[in-house]
């Protein structure tokens, strides 16, 4: 990392980074690895861990956007289904095809008719190259599909493919790759201050590492504002003026029950009784999860929790379509709420109105800042606002040189957890799970988990799990998370707290039946010495993150 005196004005004297981008989130990480892949010189900062804010409290879906036909996006649809296609092939490990059903009941809007006509709509914007086209069932075998759904009324169901994902870990493989190819990426670090010289525009920006203290100043020809929900604060606090509130903040949550109160094999998409927007029910990481709500949020992005409305109104939503369920507050197993950063709309009549599309906004300064948008066209936002600061660099930054930049590689370049793996796809990661299983003699129900999560780098945990004994072994009896992962979390995949592996890596925190607690001081023992903790830092940690579950648990309190 570039580092000077930040005494003065005159400090950054080093050589300056092409980019500097703030935030790292699905954008912050997709803009630093399409710029490092093509050259540039990108340091990112993300004040907590990468994903840690809206990012990894998405409905886990890399989706065509069927609900956007109902507004007329058509650009936005085949967007969406063209990316679906690729992130699919370049994390085949991390996007994987789920069968959603649609039940359309009596007096439901849009009827089975209409519906049908519109999932062709969608199958012929995706080229007819959806996991498998959609499929309409009536009768006998609509009810047959999934049992727990109500057959009330059933007048059919509409069987649809989109994907299914790790948000955390997609953003987490953006990271590793962009670092494996240069990029410089500081998570715990905020930017508290934006150096400019004489004419206003930026020169660099100072940051203070925030679990050590540690101030620094770094040089930047151009800077990214890639801050999500928290844009319109950072900009505030960056003092950017902006000259109006861009975003339009709405609150998603989700709740998660355990599998036995629905199982199901596919996910459901819901209408909701109360309100009428659009919710899923999706089988996810062994458990089943009910969401998400989408209402407007005043306040501080920082403080986002589900809270006693919202866990009813998802119950209240889900009984309508799984009565036997009888979902109820009190068994909720977790929570995550997020904020989603839409674009102001003074025209939208609710939330749900508000359009999905993002903005790009490149300003004189030096500064350009990316708002809106959603998880699964991000690579192609993150192409766009490159190749926008790339103009703006040619424009006013002659000394750089561009010509030394490469084509973006984004759309064929493989993740880290897919590279070398030959024709990647769910069929390629099936054989990477039986063919660790072979070589290293462990059980193919771990394998499967860790190439699922890991891809190809799944190999690294198999070698250990062959060398110590405990690192095979479960942290809990009903998941497949191993505490090889644990270890795998602090060497490699850039963890610095016990939230940071238990939320994100291995997400207890959402699954778990205690939500980690039960495990919780063990994986800070183990974190201890690799991360060169004191005995209170350890306890430290422990309690942090005991306050991150009681966080999630907020509705409780009623």
């Amino acid at each position: 990392m570039v580092t000077t005196s930040t005494s003065s004005s005159t400090a950054l004297t080093e050589r300056p980074y092409d980019l500097v981008i703030i935030g790292g989130g699905i954008n912050g990480a997709g803009i630093a690895r399409d710029a490092t892949l093509r050259g540039m010189r990108v340091a990112v900062f993300e004040k907590g861990d990468w994903g840690s804010g809206t990012s990894s409290k998405s409905s886990k879906m890399i989706h065509g956007g069927l609900r956007y036909l109902e507004h007329g996006e058509l650009g936005l649809v085949f967007e969406s289904v063209s990316e679906r296609k690729v992130q699919g092939r370049v994390a085949p490990h991390l996007v994987r095809p789920m069968p959603f059903l649609v039940p359309i009941f009596k007096n439901s809007k849009p009827g089975l008719e209409l519906m049908n006509l519109g999932l062709w709509i969608y199958d012929s914007l995706a080229l007819f190259r959806s996991p498998r086209l959609h499929k309409t069932f009536r009768g006998a075998k609509a009810a047959e599909l999934e049992p727990l759904l109500a057959s009330s009324g059933l007048r059919g169901v509409i069987e649809y493919y989109d994907c299914v994902t790790d948000d955390a870990r997609l953003v987490l493989e953006n990271i590793l790759d962009a670092r494996g190819h240069g990029a410089e990426c500081s998570s715990y670090t905020e930017v508290t201050r934006i150096e400019r010289s004489a004419d206003r525009r930026v020169r660099g920006v100072i940051v203070r590492d925030l679990l050590t203290g540690r101030e620094e100043a770094i040089a930047a020809r151009a800077l990214v504002m890639a801050a999500g929900a928290w844009t319109d604060e950072m900009a505030d606090r960056l003092e950017v003026d902006l000259g109006r509130k861009l975003l339009r903040r709405t609150k998603g949550v989700h709740v998660v029950f355990p599998r036995e109160k629905l199982p199901l094999s596919r996910a459901i998409t819901l209408i909701s009784p109360v309100d009428g927007r659009v919710m899923f029910a999706i089988p996810w990481n062994g458990r089943t999860v009910i969401g998400t709500t989408d209402t407007d949020f005043e306040g501080t992005a920082d403080e986002v929790h589900a809270d006693a409305a919202d866990a009813r109104y998802l119950c209240d939503s889900a009984n309508q379509y799984f009565p036997a369920a009888r979902f109820r507050a009190e068994d909720i197993i977790a929570t995550w709420a997020g904020l989603r950063p839409l674009i102001a709309d003074d025209d939208a009549k609710d939330e749900s109105a508000v359009s999905r599309e993002h903005e790009i906004f490149v300003r004189d300064d030096g500064i350009v800042i990316i708002a809106g948008g959603k998880l699964t066209t991000y690579r192609l936002m993150a192409k766009e606002a490159v190749k926008k600061a790339i103009g703006w660099l040619a424009r006013n930054r002659p000394e750089v040189d561009l010509g030394r930049l490469s084509r973006p590689r984004t759309k064929r370049q493989p993740l880290p957890g897919a590279v070398g793996m030959e024709r990647p796809s769910p069929k390629a990661v099936s054989r990477l799970a039986r063919d660790l299983s072979d070589k290293h003699q462990i059980g193919i129900a771990t394998c499967e988990h860790l190439a699922r999560v890991y891809g190809v780098r799944a190999s690294i945990m198999c070698e250990r799990i062959e060398q110590e004994d405990d690192a095979g072994t479960p942290l809990q009896p009903d998941l497949p998370y191993v505490w090889a992962e644990i270890d795998f979390a602090v060497s490699h995949d850039l963890a610095r707290t016990v939230e940071d592996v238990l939320s994100r890596r291995v997400p207890l925190l959402l699954v778990g039946r205690d939500q980690g607690l039960d495990v919780c001081e063990r994986v800070a023992a183990r974190m201890q010495a690799p991360l060169a903790w004191s005995d209170a830092e350890r306890a430290r940690q422990i309690a942090r993150y005991q306050t991150c579950v009681a966080d999630s648990r907020r509705f409780r309190a009623g």
